[in-house]
Order: C-alpha cells, then sequence, then structure tokens
C-alpha cells in the first residue's frame, strides 16, 4: 500500500484570547491516500475553515496549532519553519477558500494576480507567464480574455474558478 500523501494525527488549534483560549479544532485525527478525496462538512462555525489553516499552516495569530501532526508527502509540516513552508506552498499544496472574493485581491486583475504567483514561487518569462496564466483558465471554463478582468467583474462561479486557477498553477 503507497504512503499517505497526508496523515494527520491529533491536530488540535487554538485561538488565544486575552480572555482565555478558545479550542477550535479538538485532536482531530484523518489519513488521505494518493488519488483519494476527502470531504470535511459540517454547519457554520464548527470550525472547518480552522482545521483547513491548521493543516496547511496557514493560521494567523490569535490562532495557532496547540498539538497533533501533520504530515504532507512524508515531512510534518507543524515542525517546518517560515520559510520551508513558503516553498511548499502553491507547488506541493494550493488552498481554494469558499469565499473567493475575499481571497482575491480586488486592485489586481485576475492576471495579475497570476503573474504574481508564479513570479513568487517559479522563474518564468513574461511569455510563459502568460501561456500557464492562459492554460489554468482555460482548464476552469474561463476564457483569457477575463485576465484582464477585475474580481468585482466577474461572477460568484468565476471567481470561483479563477481561485482554483490559481491553485492549479504548479499542479500540486
Amino acid at each position: 500500500m503507497a504512503e499517505p500523501l497526508l496523515e494527520v494525527t491529533d491536530l488540535s488549534v487554538d485561538y488565544l484570547t486575552d480572555a482565555a483560549d478558545v479550542r477550535a479544532v479538538d485532536r482531530v485525527s484523518f489519513t488521505v491516500a494518493p488519488r483519494e478525496f476527502l470531504g470535511i462538512v459540517g454547519e457554520s462555525g464548527c470550525g472547518k475553515s480552522t482545521l483547513l489553516f491548521g493543516v496547511g499552516q496557514l493560521l494567523s495569530p490569535p490562532g495557532e496549532v496547540a498539538g497533533g501532526k501533520v504530515v504532507f508527502r512524508g515531512r510534518d509540516m507543524v515542525q517546518l519553519g517560515r520559510e520551508e513552508l513558503r516553498h511548499m506552498r502553491w507547488r506541493d499544496y494550493s488552498v481554494v477558500m469558499q469565499s473567493a472574493m475575499n481571497a482575491l485581491n480586488p486592485m489586481k486583475s485576475i492576471g495579475a494576480q497570476l503573474k504574481d504567483t508564479l513570479q513568487a514561487h517559479g522563474s518564468l518569462t513574461a511569455e510563459e507567464i502568460q501561456q500557464r496564466s492562459e492554460e489554468v483558465m482555460n482548464l476552469v471554463g474561463i476564457d483569457a480574455a477575463h485576465l484582464e478582468s477585475y474580481p468585482h467583474q466577474l461572477s460568484g462561479g468565476m471567481r470561483q474558478r479563477a481561485m482554483i486557477a490559481m491553485a492549479l498553477l504548479f499542479t500540486p
């Protein structure tokens, strides 16, 4: 049997506040094998996004991983430093949040945001950036003409697909 792609063991996430620490994720464990899908469902406010941010090591203060392990491709991400995680993001894993309007920068075109991601995590020429941007937009069913569009000019579904396109830039 193949080694798990992702193995989460007893992951706990706390939000540290002046009044008290709040446990938002309490000892969650699961395993995802290569080519396997996992759906996480629950009511609003139950911790789904916090769990995802904990797994991806994307928490911002006051959130922090309070315990557990997140082993992705054999590496415990909880133990990795900021620079090691930066090199893994977008290339090895990507996150597509439900609220694309909040994730996209309203001041930049979709193409500029794709370009920023490609430049931050790769070394492509301007021509290669344009070509890859057009490819991922096509993959999600959006005409490449919308690379010049700003998030507010797209429908909610198109914004979500633009986020999916961004997540696919490096085929994580």
